[in-house]
């Protein structure tokens, strides 16, 4: 398909408080590898977003953004606003998430292993960690315990808690079952 042959698809809508700016183009003719034989039909869209907030000096000011996607699927006016608002944005999160654990602490890396339920265990426990330490730092209930204990101390504690045979089963469905109060700061 040459260049001049795809068509620009626009929609504009509201998200929130956001103005939305939608623009996509579908089926680029993309080829890469040696000599470009390896062929892929992509689709591209831009959001471009405007809102309203206060500044410090509480006047009201204009931000704005944009952003762009990659679809291996077609956009329309029907799913746009699907794809990226609720899709591509969520998945930004998810990547911000495992950035964290490749290079501020964790050392994540690819686990190499015969076994896939080792595989998995490795990602399932490592992602475990991350909520752990998520929640001792920015829970209420855990602040004490962070600071008394420090990071590693907290986590050590959270897990024999978990894993040891002293908790008893029946108090700790009575505990699920009862209404509770998470508060974050």
């Amino acid at each position: 398909m040459a260049a001049h042959d795809l068509s620009l698809f626009v929609v504009q809508r509201g998200w929130g408080r956001r103005r939305q700016h939608f623009s996509w183009v579908n089926d680029i003719d993309y080829a890469f590898a040696a000599n470009g034989r390896q062929r892929l039909k992509l689709n591209l869209v831009v959001c471009e977003e405007s809102w309203e907030k206060i500044d410090e000096q509480a006047r009201t000011v204009t931000e704005t953004s944009r952003h762009a996607w990659l679809s291996s699927q077609p956009l329309s006016q029907d799913n746009v606003h699907e794809r990226c608002n609720l899709g591509a944005r969520h998945r930004w999160g998810i990547e911000a998430g495992f950035l964290v654990e490749k290079h501020q602490g964790y050392h994540y890396e690819h686990a190499f292993a015969l076994d896939w339920n080792a595989m998995k265990g490795y990602h399932l426990l490592m992602r475990l960690a991350h909520v752990f330490n998520t929640l001792a730092r920015f829970t209420r209930q855990l602040r004490d315990l962070y600071q008394q204990l420090g990071v590693r101390g907290a986590i050590a504690f959270i897990r024999s808690s978990c894993a040891a045979p002293w908790l008893d089963p029946a108090r700790i469905r009575a505990l699920l079952a009862a209404p509770f109060l998470l508060q974050l700061e």
